[in-house]
């Protein structure tokens, strides 16, 4: 089964799977990102970013919607058995440092 889906006046997206339920899951969700930042109440000026990140497992490309208003992303996730999904929007923030216990004084 073949789909088309326009995500934006300029990206279009031709979705062929052999089986049919493949193409419609790719289909919705691909065509049906999440269209609310729940970071600053955006509805609209969201657009499509990707990036790639190198790790030992290999180079990995993300795919992102990000919010014009606030910068937050929703990344596109997907499932170790199949299938796709949205994450909810996030505003990246480097890095995360982890909190060192403070040294115990000494008796």
């Amino acid at each position: 089964m073949k789909a088309t889906v326009k995500l934006t006046d300029n990206i279009t997206l031709e979705i062929e799977e052999q089986k049919e339920m493949e193409t419609l899951h790719k289909a919705i969700v691909l065509g049906n990102p999440r269209r609310h930042c729940v970071e600053c109440d955006a509805t609209e000026g969201f657009y499509f970013t990707t990036n790639k990140s190198t790790t030992d497992e290999g180079t990995f490309t993300y795919v992102n919607y990000k919010c014009g208003k606030c910068g937050a992303r929703s990344k596109l996730g997907q499932y170790k058995a199949g299938g796709y999904f949205w994450n909810e929007f996030e505003k990246w923030e480097g890095k995360k440092q982890t909190k060192e216990e403070p040294p115990t004084p000494e008796e």
